[in-house]
């Protein structure tokens, strides 16, 4: 996982390496180490190109999903991406679901249809795994509004995981 400033906007990355234990572990840290050299080569992350440093570098490798978003700071516009059975949901005026493209990172990928953003103060963004039940709605969480994005991380992954799974979350609140 990786959230961090990028330009002008804010990247964050979800990534789920197939299987388990330490194995996985070691594939995701890759994943984002490598994700994280090619960051400060570009001055606006195009979705495309961000698969594609992801897909190159986990050829050989078990393979991942991953969930790929860059949103602007001053526009709340931006994309989302991904690969794999990982989601992002919007919860704001509206709460919006996107499923991605069969595929595995480093073994076989579809072309990808970015989606457009656009989001507004208050909004909250949620990446997540498979290891997430993606049904949840805001009245199973009525504070998911008002928590901050640590805490709505840990919630989501505390009362939505699976349990017989990994799981993990990434979250960006959109202020202004």
């Amino acid at each position: 996982m990786l959230v961090q400033p990028q330009g002008d906007g804010v990247f964050a990355v979800l990534l789920d390496a197939l299987g388990h234990g330490p194995d996985a572990h070691k594939l995701g840290v890759q994943l984002v180490a490598d994700l994280s050299k090619w960051l400060p080569e570009v001055t606006l992350p195009a979705p495309e190109g961000a698969l594609a440093v992801l897909h190159e570098s986990a050829r050989g490798t078990r393979g991942a999903a991953a969930t790929v978003a860059w949103i602007d700071n001053q526009t709340l516009q931006g994309w989302a991406v991904g690969v794999g059975n990982v989601r992002c949901r919007l919860f704001g005026a509206a709460t919006r679901t996107f499923e991605f493209g069969e595929g595995v990172l480093g073994q076989r990928v579809r072309t990808p249809r970015p989606v457009p953003l656009s989001l507004r103060p208050s909004d909250v963004m949620i990446l997540f795994s498979d290891g997430v039940a993606g049904r949840f709605r805001l009245d199973d969480y009525p504070s998911l509004g008002l928590d901050p994005a640590p805490t709505i991380a840990f919630n989501v992954v505390t009362r939505f995981g699976k349990g017989m799974d990994d799981a993990s979350c990434a979250v960006v609140r959109c202020k202004w």
